[in-house]
């Protein structure tokens, strides 16, 4: 009985050692009311901001406020937070975590136990209970059998019939497999969070580009504003000289049309900038109706890095190598322990035997032996799988090596385009508009040359801002493949955790 509840007090405490089932409801409605009144904390943001490299290229190192509008650095630490696809793929990322936090333990030790009776009591031959009862007197006194299982054709009574095995199985990992796979465990971690550096990496390009296609849409909506306020008042004096006959009204209305297009065309372009706003938000992670304000900014990254050592910057920094390296080290790590599970582990333990009420102590031991299936299909699949990361790391770096190629032919293009119409086309431009100027000023009016001239400037400018988003875009794609600006592994983990 004290053997029992010693048993009994042993399997309570190792169940309160377990943890238990905790339900947690999902409750999308109410992430969905918080979402929309979400509030930029300045000082888990600014954590995030005072490690990215731009930093002085944008003019944000005075810290973050985003009362006075978000400036490029700002959105890129808010997007970094809140940004839907990296909060999701971070969650993820905790689950290899908690695997590579967890791994290596040793098996739990079982105990194994079995009870035998006996099945054939009562039959002929077999063995039947005999009361206790006196057999005779000697000098000692009254002789008394007690009572027990005694065999029918005579034989020794049996007070116990039962047999009790009792066993304690450990494990003893001499394979050395809990070390490899807790190698494995983090490796996977660490291609997890390189697979979010990349996207963190992509993220921080697509939203540059489409702050600079923002900001540019701005520019052109000044430029169209502009354009048709020098369109209004061309269109009012050509009316006057039209009403008093020095114009046919004919011509005074081809001004009139041009200036009702350019309207339309401003509507458009502030659709399209309502657009982008609405898609620089969802990149950020923000409401649609948050009441922030986007400083705009043009601005042109600079990569100062020979040719000759580019592609070592390629291999080294780009994000997508780093994150293939990472996977070809966790198809190592799988490989290698699925090797080392074809070498046994030790199973070890004592044992107790109770058998007809005599007690035996011992020990049993058990040794699996690798002879025919050695872990054959598992290491054939870790090989293959290792070869499968090899041929896609491969091909990552012909990728990536593409991709430079294309960004430096982008980049040099856009600046030949750009120097093109500042030193060519943008001086013949300004110097019909000021000869077309000087004759209005003298009231000789020619309304189609005038509209053509106004209009030359305008398209002249719309190429200029264009040809500078060109430039500024390639050089920004440039510019993350060779020094890509991203927070660090470790630096996640931390802020995490």
């Amino acid at each position: 009985m004290r053997i029992s509840v010693r048993f009994l007090g042993l399997l309570t405490a190792m169940a309160a050692g377990c943890v238990s089932y905790e339900a947690r409801p999902l409750e999308l409605e109410t992430f969905a009311s918080k979402w929309r009144e979400t509030r930029l904390d300045a000082e888990p943001i600014t954590g995030y901001l005072s490690r990215l490299s731009s930093l002085k290229a944008t003019g944000a190192a005075g810290g973050f406020d985003p009362d006075d509008g978000l400036s490029l650095a700002e959105a890129e630490a808010v997007a970094l937070f809140f940004n839907p696809q990296l909060r999701r793929i971070r969650a993820e990322a905790n689950v290899p975590l908690a695997s590579a936090r967890e791994a290596g333990w040793w098996p739990d030790p079982q105990i194994q136990a079995s009870i035998l009776g006996f099945a054939n009591r009562g039959r002929s031959g077999g063995f039947g209970f005999e009361p206790g009862r006196t057999t005779g007197i000697n000098a000692n006194g009254f002789e008394r059998t007690p009572a027990g299982f005694r065999q029918r054709s005579g034989g020794e009574f049996i007070d116990n019939p039962l047999i009790v095995n009792v066993g304690l199985n450990l494990t003893l990992p001499l394979s050395g497999r809990l070390a490899v796979a807790q190698d494995l465990a983090w490796s996977e971690y660490n291609a997890a969070w390189r697979r979010i550096a990349v996207r963190e990496w992509q993220l921080l390009t697509e939203l540059r580009s489409a702050w600079l296609a923002w900001s540019v849409t701005a520019e052109r909506l000044a430029l169209s504003r502009e354009y048709a306020a020098r369109l209004e008042k061309a269109s009012d004096a050509s009316n006057r000289l039209a009403s008093v006959g020095e114009l046919k009204s004919t011509d005074a209305r081809v001004l009139g049309i041009e200036l009702a297009q350019q309207r339309a065309a401003i509507q458009q372009l502030e659709i399209q900038r309502t657009q982008q706003r609405l898609a620089l938000l969802a990149t950020m992670g923000l409401s649609p109706d948050a009441p922030f304000e986007f400083k705009p900014d043009v601005f042109l990254p600079i990569v100062d890095l020979e040719p000759a050592e580019q592609e070592a910057a390629l291999l080294t920094r780009h994000p997508q190598v780093l994150a293939a390296r990472a996977d070809y080290e966790a198809a190592e790590q799988a490989l290698r322990l699925e090797i080392r599970k074809q070498y046994p582990d030790l199973n070890i333990g004592p044992t107790y035997t109770l058998e007809e009420g005599f007690s035996r102590v011992g020990g049993a031991f058990g040794l699996a032996l690798p002879l025919w299936n050695r872990n054959r299909q598992a290491i054939a699949e870790a090989m293959a799988a290792r070869d499968a990361a090899r041929v896609r790391a491969e091909a990552t770096v012909q990728t990536v090596m593409a991709d430079l190629a294309r960004a430096r032919t982008n980049a040099a293009l856009a600046a030949q385009r750009l120097d093109l119409i500042t030193d060519t086309l943008a001086p013949l431009v300004d110097r019909q508009i000021a000869e077309t100027q000087t004759l209005l000023d003298l009231g000789e009016i020619e309304v189609l040359v005038l509209r053509e001239a106004l209009r030359a400037s305008l398209d002249t400018k719309l190429d200029l801002l264009e040809a500078t988003l060109d430039r500024a875009t390639a050089a920004n794609q440039l510019e993350q493949m060779l020094m890509p600006r991203w927070v660090t592994m470790a630096t996640l983990r931390d802020s995490e955790n």
